[in-house]
């Protein structure tokens, strides 16, 4: 038996730095899917051959409380941070970031990239912290592709990359918290994927380009899929002639209190104007690049 489909969202443009994205989760029919509390989809865009630039804080921002996952479908972006981090992905790479108690960062492709151009496409989740763990100091990994495990899938129907959790036997290198996955699945033309829900978590669909039959129901195009708490199967069937992406990402019920402002996600609203006031007291640093690529 296949899930039954919650909700099907379509998501909404909104301007990030100097990029139109399109903002699927949170949204006015569901606001979280297990610990995933945000989801941006950077349409791919052609970006022209251009003088290079260094990233210069312009678009730093802070956050506290969350993970980030900014995973690379095309192109290339660095990643600079307050605690000292940096790192560069191309391709089918990503950055984790944890927020924990504090972090300012910010991403923007790299001086390579800028001076050949090419196709930018991307996406960002944000994943709710527990409590316990949004007191804790920020972390940053930067994933080359060869460091996130991927699996063939059977019949030659394609692939299944695990960026964060587990499928089967096969786990990623990212730490989790509440059993969070997410998996990048890419079907072959003509091809089926039917992959096995657990009860005890909450899934969800994500779909950036092309399109698919997710359980029956005709989807694509940067669209979301919201899937019923039933235990059943997650059935992906593309009909087209060229290779098609999907994810699938969940976890475990997020059950302790939520209060979102800007780009804080904490338990309640004085921890909210706490973030804020440490932000502004500077206790979360500054970033310094040092990028000649």
């Amino acid at each position: 038996m296949n899930k039954s489909i919650r909700v099907s969202y379509g998501g909404q443009n909104v301007k990030v730095a100097d990029f139109l994205v399109n903002r699927l989760l949170p949204n006015e029919y569901c606001g979280k899917v297990g610990p995933f509390v945000f989801l941006d989809h950077l349409y791919p865009t052609v970006q022209k051959s251009q003088a290079t630039n260094q990233l210069r804080g312009l678009n730093a921002h802070p956050h506290r409380g969350i993970a980030t996952l900014t995973y690379v479908l095309s192109g290339s972006l660095q990643h600079f941070d307050s605690r000292g981090h940096q790192g560069t992905v191309d391709e089918g790479g990503a950055h984790w970031m944890k927020a924990g108690n504090g972090i300012i960062h910010e991403e923007g492709t790299t001086r390579e990239f800028q001076r050949n151009g090419g196709v930018l496409h991307a996406m960002q989740f944000w994943i709710n912290l527990p409590s316990v763990n949004k007191k804790e100091d920020p972390e940053y990994v930067a994933l080359a592709p060869h460091d996130i495990p991927e699996v063939q899938l059977p019949n030659n129907a394609g692939s299944l990359k695990v960026l964060l959790g587990k499928s089967g036997e096969v786990i990623s290198p990212v730490k989790t918290f509440l059993n969070e996955f997410n998996f990048h699945v890419k079907l072959n033309p003509k091809s089926s994927f039917s992959y096995n829900t657990k009860p005890d978590l909450e899934y969800a669909v994500f779909v950036p380009d092309g399109e698919i039959h997710i359980n029956d129901e005709v989807t694509g195009k940067s669209h979301l899929l919201i899937l019923s708490n039933d235990s059943a199967t997650i059935h992906l069937y593309n009909p087209g002639i060229v290779e098609v992406h999907a994810f699938i990402f969940g976890g475990s019920e997020y059950t302790e209190p939520v209060v979102t402002e800007g780009p804080f996600v904490m338990n309640s609203c004085r921890e909210i104007i706490q973030a804020y006031d440490d932000f502004l007291e500077g206790k979360y640093g500054t970033i310094t690049t040092n990028a000649n690529k």
